[in-house]
């Protein structure tokens, strides 16, 4: 199960350790598994206002966009930026 706790305004803490993660494309797939390492420990992340449970990640090489699928345990990588 997601666990997410409130640490300001618009940003929460996402652990999510025991989900598997997808890339949605062949360009992001480099970054699962810094992705699913961050999950691991937990990572800051911005909720998406308009959609549910979709994230932007901040992790240590760059930001992801990420959407979180609780019922098929799946975390889908949608998007990567450096910083």
């Amino acid at each position: 199960m997601t666990t997410a706790t409130a640490m300001q305004t618009d940003t929460i803490w996402l652990r999510i350790p025991d989900y598997e993660i997808a890339a949605l494309n062949a360009g992001v797939s480099s970054r699962t598994a810094e992705l699913k390492n961050a999950l691991a420990s937990g990572v800051s992340a911005c909720p998406d206002a308009t959609r549910m449970n979709f994230y932007d990640v901040e992790l240590p090489t760059g930001w992801a966009y990420i959407h979180v699928r609780d019922d098929k345990q799946t975390v889908y990588l949608i998007a990567y930026s450096r910083m």
